[in-house]
This record gives structure tokens, C-alpha cells and sequence, in this order.
């Protein structure tokens, strides 16, 4: 029999979201289903959930389940809370410093490397999930049967997690046919750079990091002894001052550049904090696509959490966003077929001073302009 739920959700259910949504891991609210293993959002699949819209459904429904969203993780979910399965698995795919044990087993946790084996088809009672779509019930979630999740080893969140070894060693093994777990000659340095990139926020400098990769260099590289150390410091040094200027970028935990031109252009306007906060959405969703054409569905926009402000000034700071050369329509509406789409500008410096832009100025006041939807 189905145990009831608790309609308090406990402080340390709580503080546990709070810290791991500070600490950028995408979540979800689960409690849906017999198991409770559900999720109590239709669309969870896009960006992150900020904190209010995972404890909302999970108080109202008494839930005390969440999930982890597997976007750049992989989990190792072993069906059994063997020790010999558990120590097998970290021989093959490293050690995992964040272990889980669930109702039924155990949950390791790693960083994503591309393709991961078919354990299932090897005859192991363990999953490996990973990808966008995937989650795994997180630390200290307790179903509504009693089953429960406890943190076995390490604290999600605040451990580094290491990259899932052997996924990525036998793609790469497979490239050349050569020997399992080697990254061939040709593809060192690439694949050196992309390790460096993962490793940045865990690190405290470029020696330290350059440390890390001359491990990887040593367990990993065919012919390690051709690789020298200076090409590793320069791909750590490369790095980390990438990182000192935000110019690396981790999902959800990136930043995006606002042209000062841009907000110069807006201020002033009677909207001009709307024209501002829709300007910064369409960035964040689009601007790192240069020419991308989208669809300015408001009211998607909304259900979706994305914006509270409502239509009719979401349509005004549009009005604002294109008279002001920052948004331009690129498409036509066709009944039934087609919607208007968009495409971010870039002002260009200097263009204060032409002569065409005396000719906006109707249109920054809010006016409309002939045929707009």
C-alpha cells in the first residue's frame, strides 16, 4: 500500500534544492507516477527551473521527490548495492567521488563523455544515463512507498565530479582501431583542450590545471612521451584566461555579452524597463546564434515561466526593440502557415551620428509602424 504523503516538505529537502540550483544543476520536481519517480512539470526539458518552480508542485502535492537533469552528467545506476558490482564499475569507468544509495542500489555520479556502453546488453544490472532528456531521483529524496535516497559517499554539489573514463576511451579507441582507451596522436591536443575546458572550474590555476592534464597526458595519450609539457601549459594557460573573461561557456552556467550601445538605445524610452528585461530573454535564448530567426509567441512565453509581464507590454517592448534597430522582423505572417519571426541586430558605434536615425525616433515613442501584427 502506497504510503501517504507529507504535505511539509523537511528543511533539509529544502536547503538541498536551494544549494544544488545555486550551484547550477539543472532540477526537476518528481511525484508523480506509483513510484513517485514522475515529474510533476509537462515541459522540464528546456532551461533550468529557478527554485520556486520546483518547490511549488512539490508543496502542493506533498511531493519529496526531485530530480537531477542529466544535461553534461552521467550516472552509473547499479541495480544492486553490490560491493563487487560498485568496485567493478569504478575499475572501469574511474572512481566516482558522489555515491547514492538508492532504494534498490547505488547511484555514481560523473561528468558526460559522449557515447556510454550498453551495460543491459552485457548482462550487468546497471544503467548508465546521461543526456538532456535523463534525470535520476536526487540526493535526499524520499518516495512516497519510504524507499529513500541517501548520500553514501561525498556531497553533490560541491565534490568535482571526473569525466566517465571508459565511454569516452572506447569512442576513441574506435577511431583508428587502436588500443582501448588511448586518444591517438592526431587527436590529442583537441581532446586535451576539450578536458581543459571541463576541468577550469574546479581548479585554482593555470599550474594546477596543467597538472591535471599532464595526468590525462600520462593515463590516456598514445605516445605521451612526444607530448611536451609546454604544450600543456600553454592549453592551461589558454584556458584560464578564457575563464578570467567569460569566454567559456558550460550550459546553463555561462555568461552572454549586452552591447552597451543596446541598453543606451532603450533607456529613456516610458518601457524602458520592459524593453530592457525582453531584450535580455531574447540574448539569453538567441543571441548566441548570429542571424537566428525565432517566433515571438507571448503567450508561450508566459505558460512557460519565461516572462510575467503581460502581452500587450511585451508587445511594446517589442514595438521598442525595432524601432530601436534591435530587432528586426525577417519573415511574414501567412494565415494558418507561418508565423512573424525575428532576428537580433547589433547596433553598430557611431551610427548616433547618421543621419537616418533622426527617423526612429516616432517609433522609440511607442508608435506603431504600418502593418504591424
Amino acid at each position: 500500500m502506497t504510503a501517504l504523503r507529507n504535505p511539509v516538505l523537511p528543511d533539509a529537502i529544502r536547503n538541498q534544492l536551494a544549494r544544488l540550483v545555486r550551484a547550477g544543476f539543472p532540477l526537476l520536481p518528481l511525484g508523480g507516477g506509483e513510484d513517485g519517480k514522475a515529474p510533476l512539470l509537462r515541459a522540464w526539458s528546456g532551461p533550468a527551473l529557478g527554485l520556486g518552480r520546483i518547490l511549488a508542485p512539490m508543496h502542493r502535492t506533498g511531493s519529496q521527490v526531485y530530480g537531477v537533469r542529466l544535461d553534461g552528467l552521467a550516472v552509473i545506476d547499479c541495480d544492486t548495492d553490490s560491493a563487487e558490482l560498485v568496485t567493478a564499475m569504478e575499475a572501469r569507468f574511474g572512481p566516482s567521488p558522489v555515491h547514492v544509495k538508492t532504494p534498490r542500489g547505488r547511484h555514481l555520479y560523473y561528468r558526460a563523455a559522449g557515447k556510454v556502453p550498453n551495460l543491459r546488453g552485457e548482462g550487468l544490472p546497471v544503467d548508465i544515463k546521461t543526456g538532456a532528456r535523463s534525470y535520476v531521483v536526487g540526493p535526499l529524496s524520499q518516495r512516497p512507498d519510504g524507499g529513500l535516497y541517501i548520500p553514501a559517499k561525498g556531497l553533490l554539489g560541491t565534490d568535482g565530479l571526473p569525466l566517465l573514463r571508459a565511454s569516452q576511451a572506447t569512442a576513441r579507441g574506435d577511431l583508428q582501431g587502436g588500443e582501448a582507451g588511448a586518444i591517438p596522436v592526431g587527436h590529442r591536443h583537441a581532446t586535451l583542450v576539450r578536458e581543459a575546458i571541463r576541468m577550469i572550474e574546479y581548479v585554482d590555476s593555470a599550474e594546477e590545471l596543467a597538472g591535471n592534464l599532464a595526468a590525462v597526458r600520462e593515463s590516456l595519450c598514445e605516445d605521451a612521451a612526444t607530448m611536451p609539457d609546454s604544450e600543456l601549459r600553454a592549453i592551461a594557460a589558454w584556458a584560464w584566461k578564457a575563464r578570467l573573461e567569460n569566454r567559456l561557456f558550460s550550459g546553463r552556467d555561462s555568461a552572454f555579452p549586452l552591447h552597451r550601445l543596446a541598453l543606451d538605445a532603450l533607456r529613456g524610452l516610458p518601457n524602458d524597463a520592459d524593453a530592457i528585461a525582453l531584450y535580455v530573454l531574447l540574448n539569453d535564448m538567441h543571441g548566441h546564434t548570429p542571424g537566428k530567426r525565432f517566433v515571438l509567441d507571448f503567450k508561450a512565453m508566459r505558460a512557460s515561466g519565461r516572462t510575467r509581464l503581460s502581452v500587450p507590454r511585451l508587445r511594446a517592448a517589442r514595438r521598442a526593440l525595432q524601432g530601436a534597430g534591435l530587432v528586426v522582423q525577417v519573415g511574414n505572417h501567412k494565415a494558418g502557415a507561418m508565423h512573424q519571426t525575428f532576428a537580433l541586430a547589433r547596433l553598430r558605434p557611431g551610427m548616433a551620428d547618421a543621419a537616418n536615425v533622426a527617423t526612429l525616433a516616432p517609433a522609440l515613442s511607442g508608435g506603431k509602424s504600418r502593418g504591424e501584427v
